[in-house]
């Protein structure tokens, strides 16, 4: 009977120390990632997850942009162009009983890019002559700013590998408006020829993947 007590003290004591040396599992706050896709279009963007307060199914995403490039005359013609860009996006997970940003999702945000292009084209210049002010049509460097602002609307489906890597794929849709350095919308041709244009205007899809580490 001595010998029994002991036993059944230690069967009884021995789970109860091992489940309070189980690690908790802690929400996860930070999450920073990158979309490759970007790179087709002479960019790189970096997406930085934040959880907003204390919920578990509420996220906010910054996505900062850079794009560079020179003498690229398979796209677009140009001698040279750099941008920065910026997208904002509020995200929402379903699976609301979970540390970890997964599953379904659905988002929206506005967006703003920057880009600075140097080429030669044709151009209107005005020109006087004798008093009289006329316009022609030169050939020459040419530097065009283009400024554009957008909203985007997305979803999909984030999967999470080992509680460190992230791997979201997502499919929206979007609306973009943009503006030369002279104020006119509807650029030239040049880079407003479809949606992946730096001077693009109109509505389009949008879609692709991105990867990264959550914290």
């Amino acid at each position: 009977m001595k010998n029994i007590l002991p036993i059944l003290f230690l069967l009884f004591i021995l789970p109860l120390s091992i489940d309070a040396q189980e690690p908790v599992l802690k929400q996860k706050k930070f999450a920073i990632g990158i979309l490759p896709q970007y790179a087709f279009n002479n960019g790189l963007r970096m997406d930085f997850d934040f959880r907003v307060g204390k919920t578990k199914t509420h996220w906010l995403i910054t996505s900062p942009q850079i794009y560079l490039a020179s003498n690229d005359p398979v796209l677009y013609s140009y001698e040279s162009m750099w941008g920065v860009g910026m997208d904002l996006e509020y995200r929402y997970y379903f699976k609301a009983n979970n540390e970890l940003p997964r599953g379904y999702h659905m988002g929206f945000g506005p967006m703003f890019q920057f880009f600075s292009i140097d080429d030669e084209r044709l151009f209107a210049n005005k020109v006087i002559e004798n008093g009289i002010e006329y316009t022609v049509v030169e050939y020459g460097p040419v530097n065009t700013s283009i400024y554009k602002y957008g909203m985007t609307a997305q979803a999909g489906y984030q999967a999470i590998i080992s509680r460190a890597i992230y791997v979201d794929f997502f499919v929206g849709a979007g609306i973009r408006l943009s503006f030369d350095d002279t104020g006119r919308s509807g650029l030239s041709r040049n880079y407003n020829n479809w949606w992946g244009s730096y001077g693009y205007s109109g509505t389009m899809l949008t879609g692709g993947i991105r990867f990264g580490m959550i914290k």
